[in-house]
């Protein structure tokens, strides 16, 4: 009769190492793509934000609205519009 590797008596220590390693490699990762300081987190959202104007066209179909739209590159980053009413202010009143 063939033997299982259940029935191997290490087993369960086989599968606690791998779990405990599976986790060790979670926290390693996390711990080391995200930034540490204020600095860094600062810099990381300036990249963000320059990264969106580039992709970013700004159209106004008539006064007092403006769209935003946002290029796509494949199906999973699909093209995003949002349009925004401004309200026309004056100054001195």
């Amino acid at each position: 009769m063939r033997s299982s590797f259940l029935d191997d008596r290490n087993f369960p220590l086989h599968v606690a190492g791998m779990l405990i390693s599976f986790i060790l490699i979670a926290f390693t990762f996390s711990a080391c793509s995200q930034p540490r300081t204020p600095e860094e987190k600062i810099e990381q959202s300036k990249q963000y934000s320059e990264h969106l104007k580039e992709d970013m066209t700004i159209v106004s179909p008539r006064p007092g609205v403006e769209c935003y739209v946002i290029r796509g590159y494949s199906s999973a980053n699909p093209r995003v519009m949002s349009c925004v009413g401004t309200v026309p202010t004056t100054m001195g009143q």
